[in-house]
């Protein structure tokens, strides 16, 4: 069976990102900042030695992998199923306006860990659940289309999906308590050789 090795990476700083607002599924682009962040990671990722790309169907992430590829034509597929976790009516807000909104609201979802829901938004679970099929259905056709024993996926998403997908193959809780697994902005490694799991996490970018 063939085996595939994915590079699993947050899209990089955004607008919204820097005046501390809630993304969920809307767009906002990259600053300049972020663009040159995206362009240092290149020298890390190696992205000669990839076969493909996934992203989610957001600005971002596409902009974020299309900085990283800059000059090699590599397949990509743009799956929405690696969409950040959609945060319903809290998207746009900064946190300030949350507490004002939707008073104690927060802290409230918070303590539910997987069932952690912003108002008319999804779960954690859900979101874990629509991230790994995207992932397999991506795999899948690459699978199609690359003739390897051994395949190396980019694949740039959003860290509430990128964080569920993960807590959910390694059985992690997200209660307040829990100890955190990831950092921010670190580069996590899948493998899947018919079932996805965890390489290692947290490399520096």
């Amino acid at each position: 069976m063939k085996t595939v090795k994915i590079a699993f990476i947050r899209h990089s700083v955004t607008e919204w990102n820097e005046e501390g607002r809630i993304q969920g599924h809307f767009n906002s682009p990259l600053t300049e900042h972020g663009r040159e962040l995206a362009a240092g990671w290149r020298e890390t990722l190696e992205p000669h030695t990839f076969d493909a790309v996934l992203t989610s169907d957001l600005g971002r992430t596409i902009e974020t992998a299309n900085i990283i590829t800059e000059g090699l034509e590599l397949p990509t597929i743009q799956l929405p199923g690696l969409r950040e976790q959609d945060w319903g009516e809290w998207s746009g807000l900064t946190m300030d306006e949350l507490h004002a909104k939707f008073p104690g609201k927060l802290d409230e979802e918070v303590a539910k860990g997987w069932h952690f829901t912003p108002n008319n938004g999804e779960n954690r679970t859900e979101c874990a659940e629509r991230g790994l099929k995207a992932l397999e259905e991506g795999i899948t056709e690459v699978l199609k289309t690359i003739d390897k024993d051994e395949i190396k996926i980019l694949t740039v998403a959003h860290e509430g999906v990128i964080k569920s997908v993960i807590y959910k193959l390694l059985d992690h809780d997200f209660m307040p308590e829990e100890r955190k697994l990831l950092k921010r902005r670190r580069l996590h490694w899948l493998n899947w050789n018919g079932k996805l799991s965890i390489a290692r996490l947290n490399d520096e970018l």
